[in-house]
């Protein structure tokens, strides 16, 4: 009786990861990858033998050709279940897993790209309080256009308010 509890429970959690493999909608990318398909049938083979693997409990099911205690039951369950679906999750993981460590590597460079792409201003900045102009690290001044262009990546255009158009044009109030 224990035999068949252990055989259930242990068909239980592999079966979970088979539905896990099949049915799992946030790993789409993962399923693109080489060796994807070999694994998933690896473990679905596997599955399969355990639960052939289970019918040997029941001596009314000998019978039956492909279930029971019987020799071509055997030879399913140990070579097409056991030993075909260990061989393909080994295949699977062969080519899978080097893939993975690939596009992790290619992740992690792309990130890296974009990180030195970004250029964010903080902490204080030393500013004329007549002119406008930025000290910078070294301790030149320059125009605050300039400054912000070089770090960060904001662009400029340039117009002219209301207020400083009237300054510059003297147009009457």
């Amino acid at each position: 009786m224990t035999d068949i509890i252990l055989e259930i429970l242990r068909a239980v959690f592999v079966g979970s990861i088979v539905v896990f493999l099949l049915f799992n909608k946030n790993i789409k990318k993962l399923k693109k990858i080489k060796g994807w398909r070999f694994f998933t049938t690896g473990f679905v083979l596997v599955f399969f033998a355990m639960l052939i693997d289970i019918t040997d409990n029941f001596e009314s099911l000998n019978r039956f050709i492909l279930i029971g205690d019987t020799k071509y039951q055997a030879i399913i369950e140990k070579l097409f279940g056991y030993l075909l679906g260990f061989i393909f999750i080994a295949i699977g993981i062969r080519s899978w897993i080097p893939s993975v460590i690939e596009l992790q590597n290619k992740r992690k460079e792309e990130l890296k790209v974009a990180a030195e792409k970004i250029k964010v201003l903080s902490g204080l900045l030393p500013i004329c309080a007549s002119c406008k102009k930025i000290r910078d690290d070294k301790g030149y001044w320059k125009q605050l256009e300039s400054y912000i262009r070089e770090h960060s990546e904001a662009v400029f255009s340039h117009g002219i308010c209301p207020e400083c158009a009237r300054k510059l044009y003297k147009e009457p109030d």
